[in-house]
């Protein structure tokens, strides 16, 4: 086992054993025990919940929210980014909007499109734009603007097609930025969806955190949390952690070669 790997494990064993000694001094409604929390989520992925749904069915529909809501806030930020990195009148034009939305606080986005949609799934979408969407913005045109102009100048005199460019020239430079803002857009995306959740949208994670709580039961809402918590990253080292790598496979190629 690594030493990375070993920290990781400990530190996990560590907030395990705080939370195991705060729950044995207060009230088991108040915090209860870690087993009790995970023999409830036992019981949540093998029975059927409130109103006649399964924990995989309320799963399935965060799940679907948090990748069509992040898809699109994605393909936004970057076409608008990139827009931005090499045209300098889309730039001046939009300089002064994006610190405008930066600004807003996630709470506050969520609140006003709720109040503007209501509890749909329009409402969620919205948020999740508003407050990813311009954080991706700035990265990709960052991105653009710091790309080597002189790298591309010789792709251009050796007759680079469009599609080489973009492949060979384009993206490598990119990769960085857009990995950033992949990463940061996807955490940002399942809390935006959780809390939208949560505040009234039908079904999902967020409305079961929501229905317990009305509901004065601790310990389905501390499973229900838990179990948003290890999806998010088991997609998060499962899927982006391995994707990432893909991606900057040449890196290590390049430098073992270089020594």
């Amino acid at each position: 086992m690594s030493m990375r790997t070993y920290m990781r494990v400990a530190s996990m064993v560590a907030l395990v054993a705080v939370w195991w000694i705060g729950s044995l001094f207060t009230l088991p409604e108040v915090l209860p025990s870690p087993f009790r929390i995970v023999m409830t989520m036992g019981r949540i992925l093998v029975e059927l919940g409130p109103e006649g749904h399964s924990a995989y069915f309320h799963i399935g529909i965060t799940l679907f929210r948090i990748i069509i809501a992040f898809v699109v806030a994605m393909l936004a930020g970057i076409g608008i980014g990139l827009a931005m990195g090499l045209r300098k009148t889309v730039e001046y034009s939009l300089m002064s909007l994006i610190p405008l939305f930066l600004t807003i606080p996630t709470i506050l986005m969520v609140f006003l499109a709720v109040l503007w949609f209501g509890f749909s799934e329009t409402g969620s979408l919205v948020a999740v734009m508003a407050v990813v969407t311009p954080f991706v913005t700035v990265n990709m045109a960052e991105g653009t603007k710091a790309m080597d102009k002189s790298l591309m100048d010789m792709a251009k005199s050796f007759k680079a097609n469009p599609r080489m460019m973009i492949r060979k020239v384009y993206i490598p430079q990119l990769m960085p930025y857009l990995m950033s803002a992949f990463r940061y857009s996807f955490g940002m995306t399942w809390k935006i969806v959780a809390l939208a959740e949560t505040f009234g949208i039908k079904f999902g994670i967020g409305y079961m955190f929501f229905f317990w709580f009305e509901n004065f039961d601790m310990e389905q809402v501390l499973a229900w949390v838990l179990l948003f918590v290890i999806l998010m990253l088991i997609i998060e080292y499962g899927v982006i952690a391995r994707f990432e790598q893909r991606a900057f496979a040449w890196r290590r190629t390049f430098s073992a070669a270089a020594l």
